[in-house]
């Protein structure tokens, strides 16, 4: 069984490597990853992708499994009203406006070209915080900001 230990790896790396090996888990694998938080930004984008899992807390840490499951559970429509500030969810972002991705990737969110990682990692993660992994300016993340707020002047043409 492959099995991963993410115990001590500071956020988002443990969101990095999960995906990455699920990648590598072949049918009926079953992966086993041990750490120190409770996955709590994972464990929803793991059903969404088809994915079933067990969590346990043991004295090392959290324990988790994860496996293939047969039937994924799609994300409810977002419907209108969509804001675009620092506490926009970067996945939920992606979903409503494509080409945000380009413009994510043009400010140096490289990790979103890797399709596994676009489908589980930016949904643990707000503009916010990803303006802090990346260590933009706050002048780069408003100009990142306004090229993403022009996505929806456009669509509203």
């Amino acid at each position: 069984m492959p099995f991963l230990d993410v115990r001590g790896l500071e956020p988002p790396q443990p969101l990095i490597k999960i995906p990455k090996a699920l990648e590598d888990l072949k049918e009926g694998e079953v992966l086993e990853v041990l750490g120190s938080r409770p996955f709590i930004h994972l464990l929803p984008r793991l059903r969404e992708l088809g994915y079933s899992y067990e969590l346990k807390r043991t004295e090392e840490g959290y324990y988790l499994k994860i496996w293939r499951s047969d039937r994924p559970v799609h994300r409810e429509d977002m419907g209108g009203g969509f804001v675009i500030d620092e506490n926009t969810n970067v996945g939920k972002l992606i979903d409503r406006y494509p080409k945000a991705l380009d413009i994510l990737v043009k400010y140096g969110f490289t990790p979103l070209k890797n399709p596994l990682l676009r489908r589980i990692l930016p949904y643990t993660v707000t503009l916010k915080q990803a303006k802090r992994i990346r260590g933009l300016s706050d002048e780069k993340f408003r100009e990142l900001l306004e090229e993403l707020r022009k996505l929806q002047v456009d669509e509203g043409s």
